[in-house]
């Protein structure tokens, strides 16, 4: 059975958060999971967004969003603020310590691939970069991802 496109970007994926997961620990994140990578810290707005925001970017229920927004502002990660455009609503904005989480993950992300240049080389990569952005331009944008600054 051929393995699909999207099977491969799956794997590829993957194969990032893992590197991510195994670089945090070294940068002093020792804390953060996956899942809050991908649910959270990929869709937030350098900004802050509102709880619901975020879960409908992450495709999560706003219970779930709402334990993870619990989790990783115990942990220093995140902290609900008043809406400057309502102040009845509340925000969720990333702490300094978030902040810090972010630029790791980014860094660990370029680390990787340095390591993808080292494999197929800078053109291919390159190649590769267009071809993705372009497919996924294709889609209705989600909002930022991990990585962005």
């Amino acid at each position: 059975q051929a393995v699909t496109l999207v099977m491969l970007i799956s794997r590829t994926y993957d194969a990032g958060i893992r590197a991510l997961h195994e670089r945090l620990p070294q940068l002093g994140f020792t804390d953060l999971r996956p899942v809050h990578c991908t649910n959270v810290f990929r869709v937030i707005d350098p900004a802050g967004n509102r709880p619901g925001e975020l879960a409908r970017r992450a495709g999560v229920s706003p219970q779930a969003m709402a334990e993870f927004v619990r989790y990783l502002e115990g942990a220093g990660y995140l902290e609900r603020t008043a809406d400057p455009q309502d102040g009845r609503a509340r925000m969720v904005v990333l702490t300094d310590r978030g902040r810090q989480a972010s630029a790791a993950a980014r860094q660990a992300f370029a680390d990787l691939e340095a390591t993808w240049v080292e494999r197929i080389g800078a053109e291919r990569l390159t190649e590769l970069r267009a071809t993705l952005a372009e497919l996924a331009g294709s889609q209705p944008d989600p909002g930022p991802h991990l990585g962005r600054p």
